[in-house]
Parts: structure tokens; C-alpha cells; sequence
């Protein structure tokens, strides 16, 4: 005789499932996921659906339940007592500022004159050889870069 299925858990996100899956089957407990595939192409019906059901055969079901636990509660003996994130990004590209009062409150003109009619016709990347326009808000002083 077949051994029944029970729902132990219920995730909206596909990966969430995924990983306490691999959780329980890293203990040796066999697991299914309900509902995988239809959350998995409409992520929106996951609430209608009732989420993607994490589901374990009956006699496994408290140990299930109580591997669960540690994970949620943060007790997990795989999980890393120092983690060595990496230094933030820094920014690679140059601040602009402007050459008269060296003042950073600048903007950069996206609409002058002659460029405004050619912009509307061409894509981006054709107008590239026409010079990007500064303005400095402080001294008022306007520049082309180069």
C-alpha cells in the first residue's frame, strides 16, 4: 500500500522551496514539491494556489517538521558563524565637475537645439559623436565635454 503524503510547508517563491527541499533530502528524507510548476510559469498564482507545497511521506513527517524548525529559527548546523562579505563597490567612473568653480552640483544637458530634432529620428548610439553639454547650477557656467 502506497504511504500517504503530507504537507509540511508552504513557500510563495520557487527557490525558497527549492533550497528546504535540498535541506530535507541532504538528511535523507524523501520530499516532493506541489504545485512547482504552475507557480514556477505564473509566479502572481502562487497565492491562488496556496503556494508550492513541500510534502513528505507520513512517518517522515516530524523529523521533517523538525529540521524545518532549526532552519527557520536559525539554529541550522550548516550555517556559517563569520561570513566574509566583500568590500562594497566603489565607483569606477568620474564625478564631472565644473572647470570654473570646480563645484560637483552640475547637470548634464540632455535637449539643446540642434540635437533635439536629430534625437527624436535616431537611435542613441548614432548621436554619439555629438558632445555631451554641462551646466554648473552654482556659477551658472555652461561646457562641452570632450
Amino acid at each position: 500500500m502506497a504511504e500517504r503524503l503530507i504537507t509540511i510547508a508552504t513557500c510563495n517563491e520557487l527557490t525558497e522551496a527549492h533550497i528546504l527541499k535540498g535541506r530535507l533530502e541532504a538528511e535523507g528524507i524523501l520530499c516532493f514539491l506541489g504545485d512547482e510548476h504552475i507557480v514556477g510559469a505564473q509566479p502572481f498564482y502562487a497565492v491562488a494556489v496556496g503556494g508550492i507545497k513541500l510534502k513528505v511521506p507520513e512517518n517522515d513527517a516530524d523529523e521533517a517538521k523538525a529540521i524545518l524548525a532549526t532552519i527557520q529559527g536559525g539554529h541550522a548546523d550548516y550555517m556559517l558563524d563569520e561570513i566574509d562579505l566583500a568590500p562594497p563597490m566603489q565607483e569606477h567612473a568620474q564625478v564631472q565637475t565644473c572647470p570654473r568653480c570646480s563645484s560637483d552640483n552640475i547637470t548634464q544637458e540632455k535637449h539643446n537645439k540642434a540635437g533635439f530634432s536629430l534625437r527624436s529620428l535616431l537611435p542613441d548610439f548614432l548621436l554619439s559623436f555629438l558632445n555631451q553639454r554641462y551646466k554648473c547650477y552654482n556659477c551658472g557656467h555652461q561646457w562641452k565635454d570632450k
